[in-house]
């Protein structure tokens, strides 16, 4: 089974990006993440190597280099994250982060409708990736 905690923002992109194209090369993603993140090709390589030990990649070499997918699907990402978050931001009984890991004075208003419209746009996304 692969691991998918303590993926970073930069392993998301990446990971989006496999999910997106289906396969890519190191400088596929790199072109692909150069407009939005200052990330070298050997940060991307390491980075794919990784995700490769971990389970959440794999490649075959070519040619002209080694083409990686991705070997997780993207919903069994998402559901084993947002589920980790709303643990951690919960305290959810099934694996208590801290007591009251959010205390009720510290929600604003509109905090509760802006995760329901978050939580609900995730689960619509769910549904079109399966």
């Amino acid at each position: 089974m692969a691991d998918y905690h303590e993926l970073t923002n930069l392993h998301l992109a990446i990971m989006g990006i496999l999910w997106r194209r289906r396969e890519a090369t190191v400088a596929d993603i790199h072109e692909a993440l150069e407009p939005r993140l200052r990330v070298s090709r050997k940060t991307v390589a390491t980075l794919l190597s990784r995700l490769e030990q971990r389970g959440l990649v794999r490649h075959r070499s070519e040619r002209n280099g080694n083409v990686f997918t991705s070997a997780v699907r993207r919903r069994s990402v998402l559901i084993a994250r947002l589920a980790a978050m709303l643990e951690a931001v919960f305290d959810s009984p099934l694996r208590p982060v801290a007591p009251h890991a959010v205390e009720p004075r510290e929600v604003r208003p509109g905090d509760v409708v802006r995760l329901r419209q978050l939580l609900r746009q995730a689960e619509r996304d769910l549904g079109k990736r399966t």
